[in-house]
């Protein structure tokens, strides 16, 4: 069998250097198992494969040929060095492996302080006497925003949390932190080995509640001013309702007294019809006393009433039935028959109707006298003017070349 001085000069030096690399990684394996396990014991297969390898290592590098007793093992067979580097370093392929089992799976101060690390909160832990027994890397931070320097009695962190520094802002039970993080911290006994008196600090991001609370907040506040626009809508809406009723009120006492003095003069200056006039006038005297109020009507009363009064209306255009611009209309051509008896002195009332895209235009004129002055309006066209711009249209009058009632009315009602 070969003896290692009769290696070739690459094997007689690469054989050592693999010795040496082996030997470094398994005096790493022998301090990690001394330090980091909880059974030393482990170390000692490490330590005798140290105790077999640096010997044969400084026996074939430090050795000298000439000098027997210090080169013995260079006529050694090589494989001695081959079963040796071999042994080795299936001991730490097997050891390496078994280590980090026992990391994952052990309880150690090392893996205690690695789990707490990993933790997304802060946490400490402080024995009876307040000294800070643990902390992970997360409360060390926050006692670096809180106070600027690292926690070592349980009263640095209370004094920290009572007087944090001035970038720290405090709200509630929250801390704002100067990277806009908000943190919660709590304090609770806990009991360690029968003894009550330890105490146990965390600290939990709170940001994204604290944030959607500041959120609702605002959304709280929107609310709030919504219901008070609408509570002032509907108090307005309540007035707005008792106008209407009370101008609807004097829009039909205005038309009913109107219709019924021309009645009373229609009799005094013609007897022709006599009894169908006062027939007529008994019925609105009836219903004044009554308190029957009905305002709303449609043309054809508007043309038998005025019929009724020696009036002809005439009309050329079509109103949908039962909708705002037909009772505006209507309320408009009352009004218009009363004037044209009373101040025109005519006998027929036309009525022109035209729609112009989402609005009604209505022309409303007469055969009576024509105007010599601009007309002032009395109560009946200053209450239709009232009904007529709030419901989002237009009234004009003109006096010259004669009468004439332009209205412009929108062909859908205006909601609130």
């Amino acid at each position: 069998m070969s003896a290692f001085s009769s290696l070739s000069e690459f094997w007689q030096t690469m054989l050592p250097f693999i010795m040496l690399v082996e030997i470094v990684l398994e005096i790493g394996l022998f301090m990690y198992q001394l330090l980091r396990s909880n059974k030393p014991v482990r170390s000692l297969l490490s330590l005798a494969v140290m105790a077999v390898m640096i010997p044969l290592l400084f026996s074939v590098s430090q050795a000298d040929p000439d000098n027997i007793g210090d080169a013995f093992l260079l006529g050694a067979p090589w494989l001695i060095f081959a079963a040796a580097i071999f042994l080795a370093a299936v001991h730490f392929a097997v050891a390496l492996p078994r280590e980090y089992r026992r990391k994952k799976n052990e309880l150690s101060p090392f893996s205690i302080k690695e789990a707490t690390d990993k933790l997304p909160m802060g946490i400490c832990f402080a024995d009876p006497n307040g000294r800070i027994i643990l902390c992970n890397n997360r409360m060390r931070r926050l006692s670096f925003a809180l106070c600027g320097h690292e926690l070592q009695i349980k009263s640095d962190m209370e004094n920290a949390l009572s007087v944090p520094d001035r970038s720290v802002t405090i709200k509630d039970d929250c801390y704002i932190l100067p990277d806009k993080t908000v943190w919660q911290f709590r304090t609770q006994n806990i009991t360690v080995d029968g003894d009550d008196r330890w105490q146990q600090i965390t600290a939990h991001n709170v940001t994204e509640l604290y944030n959607g609370y500041q959120k609702q907040e605002e959304i709280n506040k929107d609310l709030a001013e919504v219901n008070r626009k609408l509570r002032k809508m509907y108090a307005r809406m309540e007035d707005d309702v008792k106008e209407k009723e009370n101008l609807d009120l004097k829009v039909y006492i205005h038309d009913t007294i109107g219709r019924s003095l021309l009645t009373i003069r229609d009799i005094i200056d013609s007897g022709e019809d006599t009894e169908r006039k006062l027939e007529a006038l008994q019925n609105a005297i009836g219903m004044l006393a009554s308190n029957r109020v009905t305002s709303v009507s449609t043309m054809d009363e508007v043309k038998r009433t005025a019929r009724q009064l020696g009036v002809a209306v005439k009309i050329d255009g079509y109103l949908p039935r039962d909708t705002a611009a037909e009772a505006l209309t209507v309320a408009a051509a009352k009004e218009c028959v009363t004037n044209c008896i009373k101040h025109a002195d005519g006998n027929e009332v036309y009525i022109r109707i035209a729609q112009r895209g989402e609005r009604y235009d209505v022309t409303i004129t007469n055969n009576g006298k024509v105007p010599t002055k601009p007309i002032k309006e009395g109560s009946g066209l200053s209450t239709l003017r009232r009904s007529i711009e709030s419901s989002g249209g237009e009234m004009h009058i003109s006096h010259n070349p004669r009468f004439a009632l332009l209205i412009t009315i929108p062909a859908k009602e205006i909601s609130l």
